[in-house]
């Protein structure tokens, strides 16, 4: 399709993939989603990404932009407008702190998964696991609770912690993890809670749902 300026290649659960999808989305940005599998042996992931991960953007034009991290940072250079990383100093710092522990909690929430799957999980591996989620969520309440002034409806920071926790409720729904109780989040954190509310009922997020993907043998992929 010719009005097409990008391809992202991404998974259905991905809450990286998502969060690239919601920035485009925020943006106006006409993209081509692709579905992909980066473990298959007939994936497209591995001749784009040198580090074999998802999510990836394609330019029309221009080497592939891998890691979300960068793909929303490039986007924001490319396409400043709207803006979702404030420019007032302390709100971008501030925003770029929100940004690091939504990201950070989703990685030690898959570590905290694949550790509760192994037969038997190693305890002392799930409390450390499970102390830093809880002291992410925790440093994120106190920022929602003490939010800098610049204050953007819609920022990176919101967007990095909704995607992981919703991803979080997804992946539980789905059956992928336990209802661990770290991962059971509504209504412990006023402010994340409030949040999360916010951008759940934005128009990016009501468009990019995680969604199961079904994996035949040989790595093709069904959504």
């Amino acid at each position: 399709m010719s009005d097409l300026t990008y391809r992202l290649i991404t998974a259905g659960p991905s809450p990286y993939g998502r969060k690239v999808d919601v920035v485009l989305h925020e943006k106006g940005i006409a993209f081509e989603r692709v579905y992909d599998l980066p473990w298959a042996e007939a994936t497209h992931t591995r001749r784009h990404s040198p580090l074999e991960q998802l999510p990836i953007l394609l330019p029309e034009k221009g080497e592939p932009v891998w890691d979300s991290a960068l793909i929303v940072d490039w986007l924001e250079i490319m396409h400043p407008d709207p803006p979702l990383m404030p420019q007032v100093r302390d709100a971008r710092i501030h925003c770029m702190r929100r940004r690091t522990l939504g990201e950070r909690i989703m990685e030690i929430a898959q570590a905290l998964i694949f550790e509760v799957h192994r037969d038997p999980p190693a305890e002392i591996t799930v409390d450390r696991l499970t102390r830093k989620i809880e002291g992410g969520l925790s440093a994120l309440e106190k920022l929602y609770d003490h939010r800098t002034g610049g204050k953007l409806e819609c920022d990176q920071g919101d967007i990095a912690l909704a995607t992981t926790l919703l991803c979080w409720e997804f992946i539980i729904a789905e059956g992928i993890s336990p209802p661990l109780p770290i991962l059971t989040w509504r209504g412990k954190h006023r402010a994340i809670d409030k949040c999360v509310f916010k951008m759940e009922a934005r128009p990016s997020f009501m468009k990019t749902a995680p969604q199961a993907m079904q994996v035949d043998i040989a790595g093709e992929v069904a959504v």
